[in-house]
């Protein structure tokens, strides 16, 4: 667990920078594909920046809302308490505005923008890790992680074995990534891309979350956590996307007017 890199560089801040720029450099690359212009590419990754942090922290805060017993603490990020999923709704909607504004089929941006939003998330979930957030449950497996005196983890456990769910999710999130890319070379109908992430992603994070220590009130119907039964809807929305897709009723091959 390291909070902070060489004394004053937050770890979580320094490595959701580097999942940004990587984001953006392969979301350009992508972009050149369909003809898209990079400017409108940043332009668009900028607006699922700027709706992912707004997300990450409005959608903690609504299912926190006791933690903030005087409204203006729901602005003090740097306290701490983000929810991933929160970023991902929101940044979906924004995309889908954003695109609608430009004339770009909000699938077509997707299916380019969704194996960088991946490749990000296995990058942050190591600054979870490092930050000591989003921690496991006890464990004995040899994979158990001690976290040191002092953290949140031991407040919570004391110092014995936890399962490493951010390294977990790490994992998943760059095996996701290189799925998207070698699937997507034989499945390229509008929308597979996009379709394969939420599906896959919805499958890991609903695994992952076993191993993961959630608040009680964060613990819904049979006993699985309120990110899990979203990932259940990502998952539904994925077979959906593909048995439509399949059919030819999300449309066809498309390319922007002016190629970069």
């Amino acid at each position: 667990m390291h909070p902070t890199l060489f004394g004053f560089i937050k770890s979580y801040g320094l490595l959701l920078a580097v999942s940004f720029l990587l984001g953006m450099a392969l979301s350009i690359r992508r972009g050149r594909r369909y003809g898209l212009q990079p400017e409108t590419v940043m332009d668009l990754v900028f607006g699922v920046l700027v709706s992912s942090i707004i997300g990450v922290r409005l959608f903690y805060v609504i299912t926190h809302l006791d933690r903030f017993p005087r409204w203006y603490e729901a602005f003090f990020i740097w306290d701490g308490g983000l929810t991933l999923y929160g970023g991902i709704i929101l940044a979906t909607a924004t995309v889908f505005w954003m695109t609608r504004k430009r004339g770009i089929p909000f699938l077509v941006f997707a299916d380019i923008f969704s194996p960088g939003v991946i490749l990000g998330i296995g990058i942050t979930r190591i600054g979870c890790f490092l930050a000591g957030c989003c921690f496991g449950h006890p464990t004995d497996c040899p994979l158990g992680v001690v976290f040191p005196a002092g953290s949140e983890p031991v407040r919570i456990f004391g110092q014995i074995p936890l399962h490493p769910s951010q390294l977990y999710a790490s994992g998943g999130g760059f095996l996701i990534f290189a799925l998207l890319l070698l699937v997507e070379r034989w499945v390229r109908f509008r929308g597979s891309t996009f379709a394969l992430f939420l599906g896959l992603y919805g499958l890991q994070r609903f695994l992952v979350d076993f191993t993961r220590h959630y608040e009680a009130d964060q613990v819904l119907l049979f006993g699985w956590s309120n990110n899990q039964w979203i990932s259940i809807g990502l998952m539904a929305a994925c077979l959906v996307l593909l048995v439509l897709g399949r059919r030819g009723l999300l449309g066809g091959e498309w390319k922007a007017r002016t190629a970069s």
